[in-house]
């Protein structure tokens, strides 16, 4: 079946890999929340068009990826597996991608590697299990980067792909906005000068790329320029160029960021390609490598130059990395250098440790009473003491890890044998890990917040989170859009017009800010017309101690909530 049905294969085990339990842990603050409600509003409202969050435009994202989600929750219901289903498909396509051009452009060898190297890594593997954009982003951006390949080495249907190129390109920046094109913009220019401006391609050939690249954009933001004019799209813009020049809230962090959470992220796929990116090659392929070196480096470089940094930045790294260690294993036959392995090693025993004490911590009380004592943060340390069902033996995972890792480089030999059995351990352990640890890990994290949501399902009410960013609240009590003859729309739109604002639907980012500060005084002394309730952490609650119009109605996993009845 390997050799006669690979893709086939390929295909079950994907499915089999990451399709189970997709809905067994509650989607995560903020981004997978965020995004599900953007596809849970668009079917609410019925608008497909203009992406929104909280029933106002929301422009820091296109909407294709919302309409993947859509698509599944029509199909499945609103629900955690429907949002993270797109995701587990892409994962499915990728591995089968990743084969077909390993084996097209190298060998069959070459081409396994590249999908056990990308099916047994750590962060690779779970973010086709995630509800959050970037798998699709990164497939994007990686064909379309394949496809300028292809044309570069001068296909007899380069005009094609070039086509194809600006198509994937185009799905790109629909997928999650314009740094699709600046991405593989960069790859170009920066292979360019690698090749002492020898040019591959013809002005008719950019013009071409060009114009292809706009067609499925334009499918978006031109009925969206003919019915509401520019407005959306100038947010929109502005708050991408914002995103690289100003940190967001708690994502400011030191230069070297994304190379370490690489490191320990994308392992082993890592440290197997780490020789290997600097490493030339003399074959008739080496170009498909220094475009896949171009690429690591162009992503890593550009967003660690970027103020703003998130974890799911740099995942585009996986693509080029997992071949990079492919490459180097096909090369080797398996085998591994001395420094390599002792760095697996330590890592790996670092996983292990963590694997086995975040059970013992949370479970064991003897354990978790040491650890409390050694913490000063309130929110963590009522994140450790949320009751959740551990079954005791959870810790066995830790040392289930090295055992794979152990096991793996026991039994290598000539072909690989070792790292292959350890690689397809890894996407094993990582299934399981998913079905028995992360779901009581997320209890801990924000189980008790999202219960207390879910209970006010279907109740008239307003709920805001203060003091913290959060979208949970809209998603998990299935908040409703509002009606014009609420207090709150009218009191908001009487503000709007005492500060010359034009109308609450179409808020600059200040603009929101002034408004979400009248909401909130509105909330705490205002005439409300239905319960209100404020949620704040455990640590961030001094104003409410003394308020009198409100009452505690939760204290649990971190977080308060006050409530104030209807006058």
């Amino acid at each position: 079946m390997i050799k006669k049905y690979p893709h086939l294969l390929i295909t079950i085990i994907a499915a089999a890999g990451f399709i189970p339990f997709l809905g067994a842990v509650h989607l995560f603050d903020w981004d997978e929340i965020n995004f599900a409600e953007a596809a849970r509003e668009m079917i609410l409202t019925g608008n497909y068009s203009r992406v929104q969050i909280n029933y106002e435009p929301f422009w820091e994202k296109p909407p294709l990826f919302f309409w993947m989600q859509v698509g599944c929750m029509k199909l499945f219901g609103i629900s955690e597996f429907a949002a993270r289903l797109p995701n587990a498909i892409c994962g499915i396509f990728t591995l089968n991608i990743l084969y077909f051009y390993g084996k097209k452009l190298f060998n069959e060898t070459l081409a396994w590697w590249w999908v056990l190297l990308y099916l047994g890594s750590i962060t690779p593997h779970f973010y086709f299990k995630s509800g959050i954009i970037d798998p699709w982003f990164n497939l994007f951006i990686f064909l379309g980067i394949v496809q300028l390949y292809l044309g570069a080495n001068k296909s007899e249907a380069r005009t094609k792909n070039y086509i194809l190129c600006a198509l994937f390109l185009g799905l790109a920046l629909l997928t999650k906005g314009p740094v699709a094109i600046l991405i593989v913009g960069l790859c170009g220019l920066v292979y360019l000068i690698v090749n002492k401006f020898k040019l591959y391609f013809s002005f008719f050939d950019l013009f071409v790329l060009t114009v292809s690249m706009l067609i499925i954009p334009l499918l978006w933001f031109l009925p969206d320029w003919l019915t509401n004019g520019f407005w959306f799209t100038n947010e929109f813009l502005k708050y991408q160029v914002d995103l690289f020049l100003h940190p967001v809230a708690s994502h400011g962090q030191p230069w070297f960021y994304h190379p370490v959470v690489l490191l320990i992220g994308c392992f082993p796929a890592a440290i197997i390609a780490l020789p290997y990116i600097f490493k030339t090659d003399n074959s008739n392929n080496e170009s498909f490598i220094k475009w896949m070196k171009i690429m690591f480096w162009v992503v890593l470089i550009l967003f660690s130059m970027v103020t703003t940094k998130i974890v799911h930045y740099s995942s585009l790294c996986y693509l080029p990395l997992t071949f990079l260690g492919a490459w180097g294993l096909h090369q080797s036959d398996g085998f591994l250098k001395l420094w390599q392995k002792i760095l697996i090693g330590i890592v790996g025993f670092i996983y292990s440790l963590i694997f086995l004490l975040i059970p013992l911590i949370t479970s064991n009380t003897t354990v978790k009473k040491y650890v409390l004592t050694k913490i000063n943060d309130d929110f963590a340390k009522e994140n450790i003491l949320t009751s959740t069902p551990w079954l005791g033996w959870e810790w066995i995972f830790g040392i289930l890890f090295l055992s794979i890792l152990i096991i793996g480089f026991i039994y290598n030999n000539s072909e690989g044998k070792g790292i292959k059995i350890w690689l397809i351990g890894n996407a094993v352990f990582l299934l399981e890990l998913g079905i028995f640890v992360v779901p009581k890990v997320e209890n801990h994290v924000q189980g008790s917040i999202i219960n207390f949501y879910k209970g006010l399902q279907g109740k008239d009410i307003y709920i805001e989170t203060v003091g913290f960013k959060s979208y949970a609240h809209y998603y998990y009590t299935q908040k409703s859009n509002p009606k014009k003859s609420e207090g709150l729309h009218k009191e908001t739109f009487e503000y709007c017009v005492q500060q010359g604002i034009d109308t609450i639907g179409q808020l600059s980012e200040s603009q929101r800010g002034l408004v979400n500060s009248f909401k909130k005084q509105w909330f705490l002394k205002g005439e409300i017309d239905k319960p209100v309730y404020l949620v704040y952490k455990i640590n961030h609650n001094e104003d409410m101690d003394t308020n009198r119009l409100f009452k505690l109605v939760m204290n649990k996993g971190g977080y308060k909530v006050f409530k104030r009845e209807k006058i």
